[in-house]
């Protein structure tokens, strides 16, 4: 018993200190079913994922906006692509480098990119969202592009803001889910 005693007192000394310092036995957000959270931290999470997508969409007449882009995610936030045959990693920076190369060398006019499809999934100050989205290249007659995007997100004392996106686009042999789909 004497050879147990430091341990069962660093865990206790551990789980009396986890309230104190890291909130997580007092945050009212925390909750213990990923799937009931409030409904004002549901359309905050929406609205971030949104944001997401209005800060990349630009009408005709109207220019990029790269410099907001980095405002809806954290500083350190990844994004990875699974586009090509190989998966992209990026982080912010790099992302907006590749995004401004594409809308300027290939003389976009308009890029819009909108949620089909939503689903969140949040438990205290963490959230997924599953978002089918649907991309226009200088009309809106037809899209460009449709496929997936996994965000994850975090709440910050500024709001929810967006730590990574992991996406792939529909493709022959790759087809979107009925369940990733509007009914």
């Amino acid at each position: 018993m004497k050879k147990l005693f430091p341990y069962i007192a660093i865990a206790v000394l551990f789980c009396s200190c986890q309230g104190k310092n890291t909130g997580l036995l007092t945050d009212s957000t925390a909750t213990s079913n990923s799937s009931s959270y409030s409904v004002p931290d549901e359309q905050a999470i929406k609205k971030a994922v949104d944001d997401a997508y209005a800060a990349i969409s630009f009408k005709k007449g109207d220019t990029a906006r790269y410099d907001s882009i980095k405002n809806y995610f954290i500083p350190k936030a990844q994004l990875i692509s699974f586009r090509s045959d190989s998966m992209q990693v990026m982080n912010i920076s790099q992302f907006i480098t590749v995004y401004r190369t594409f809308i300027e060398g290939d003389s976009v006019k308009m890029f819009y990119e909108k949620e089909l499809y939503g689903k969140t999934e949040q438990f205290g100050k963490i959230a997924s969202r599953i978002s089918t989205y649907k991309t226009y290249l200088n009309t809106m007659d037809k899209p460009e592009e449709q496929g997936v995007n996994s965000f994850q997100l975090v709440k910050t004392p500024e709001g929810w803001k967006v730590s990574s996106i992991i996406w792939d686009v529909e493709r022959e042999g790759l087809k979107i889910p009925a369940y990733y789909l509007p009914k």
